[in-house]
């Protein structure tokens, strides 16, 4: 977040970035500005974090300064400390003004950030991961390459020191220009959104996601110097979880070109209450994998009834919660909620996140995390929930080398050790942990040695063991012929 004192002599206010168009009007109302000025500009008198107060007694646009704040607050801690680094420090080459600040939230990939130089082996790691985005599994096993790479860094006695650590500048890396000062790149930022439009005029494009404020639309046709929409080609980027009916007349937009209308009717309570929801993802969801392990479904009004030969056993409602009739319990009703749970975690992950942006890539997939060059995504289909893992290729644009799961878990699991962020060679496979199972069992019960709390100990052992492993389909006990 950005907190900036801002003026139009002899006017002053505070103000806080990012911050809403209505918020916005009525800042420019309280220093005597139009609160429907289309282009903004303002003194800055005072500016947090301190890192910025080279904007410091410049005028500036404050629709810029409030797309940094966005830029900033999708940043992580790590890589805000970077940006605030690179600012902090004239040797960096990024000079004055807001233009140059804003392309530095798209070149952080140009200067490494060293907090501790004590493990040279993390920061070889650290400096690849910056450098690439990426580290394969075989390279994040050669502890000797990521010490090497670490050591060479820092011998180079290029750093620059600063109050987040040392900054590295990756000279080989070019420092692109994805702002232009003018119009902005695409940022999907509001969760809230139905369909991101792309507008384009003169071969420069402005992004707007919808419903928003009539005067941003106003704003993005300013920036792109156009007289009306009329004149612009309108694309639909992309769109939320809405019906096919709803889909196609979004998309109509493309020939009417009356965006206002369209912003204005997907506003409208109506509107909103047709889109899919998440708590139908949920219901539908969890009554298909229900029915998957044979139990037996009731759809009521707020709640869903769950049966178990014929019996009810649970209740499972549309916030995700879940209760059982009285007297009511057993392995069948923790089963159910086991499976209500994982539904409800996964669904609830699916509708906050964002579009997964890769090129050539088809379908609705959401990124639910990525990390190290590994993306793990998913899609809800009429046939429920497809989860994937990918590698990002080498210029982060696109993915490859998917890795496809129906069960949520595995994906996980997959995703963990794909990228790095568990060591496979530290987890047991299926077969491992059967064996070391019976090793367990065989030793509670063959040895005579065992005190009272060893065979505790041991017995919880080999039930987090049990748990751990698949269900197995019940086979016929061998019978004995004479």
């Amino acid at each position: 977040m950005i907190k900036a004192t801002i003026q139009n002599s002899p006017y002053c206010t505070e103000m806080r970035f990012p911050c809403s168009e209505t918020e916005l009007s009525r800042k420019l109302g309280e220093i005597k500005m139009n609160p429907e000025h289309l282009a903004p500009m303002a003194m800055i008198i005072e500016i947090e974090p301190a890192e910025l107060s080279i904007l410091e007694d410049c005028e500036v646009s404050l629709d810029a300064l409030n797309y940094l704040g966005k830029r900033m607050d999708g940043m992580s801690k790590g890589e805000r400390n970077q940006f605030l680094a690179v600012l902090s420090c004239s040797e960096t080459g990024i000079g004055w003004g807001l233009k140059n600040i804003i392309n530095l939230t798209y070149n952080l990939e140009r200067f490494t950030l060293i907090e501790d130089t004590d493990d040279v082996e993390c920061v070889g790691r650290t400096h690849i991961l910056n450098v690439r985005g990426y580290i394969s599994e075989s390279e994040s096993n050669n502890h000797e390459w990521l010490a090497a790479e670490g050591m060479k860094l820092l011998e180079s006695g290029s750093g620059i020191e600063t109050d987040y650590g040392k900054i590295y500048i990756n000279k080989d890396v070019p420092f692109k220009e994805v702002f232009n000062g003018t119009t902005f790149p695409a940022y999907y930022c509001e969760m809230n959104s139905v369909a991101e439009i792309a507008i384009e005029y003169n071969n420069l494009i402005e992004l707007v996601e919808l419903p928003c404020e009539d005067i941003t639309i106003k704003k993005a046709l300013c920036r792109l110097g156009a007289d009306g929409l009329k004149d612009c080609k309108i694309l639909v980027d992309s769109t939320r979880d809405i019906t096919d009916e709803w889909s196609d007349r979004i998309s109509e937009v493309e020939k009417s070109k009356d965006l206002f209308e369209l912003n204005k009717l997907l506003k409208t309570e109506d509107i909103l209450l047709k889109q899919e929801q998440p708590i139908s993802i949920f219901n539908k969801e969890v009554s298909r994998v229900l029915e998957q392990n044979d139990f037996t479904v009731s759809n009521s009004s707020g709640y869903i009834s769950v049966f178990s030969d014929g019996k009810e056993m649970a209740k499972i409602f549309d916030n995700g919660m879940i209760s059982a009739p009285d007297g009511t319990s057993g392995d069948a009703y923790f089963e159910i909620r086991k499976i209500a749970e994982t539904v409800s975690e996964y669904c609830s992950a699916y509708e906050k996140a964002a579009p997964l942006k890769a090129e050539g890539l088809s379908g609705n997939y959401r990124c639910l995390a990525e990390f190290n060059g590994t993306v793990l995504a998913t899609k809800h289909t009429e046939y429920g929930f497809e989860f994937v893992t990918w590698d990002r290729t080498y210029d982060g644009k696109a993915v490859c080398q998917g890795n496809y799961f129906e069960d949520y878990a595995a994906a996980k699991e997959n995703f963990a050790t794909r990228s790095g962020l568990v060591d496979k060679d530290k987890l047991f496979t299926t077969e491992e942990l059967e064996r070391i199972g019976k090793c367990v069992d065989f030793t509670m019960r063959h040895n005579g040695d065992l005190n009272f709390d060893d065979c505790e100990c041991l017995k919880k052992l080999n039930e987090k063991i049990s748990e751990s492993l698949p269900e197995q389909p019940q086979s016929e006990a061998p019978k004995m012929s004479m």
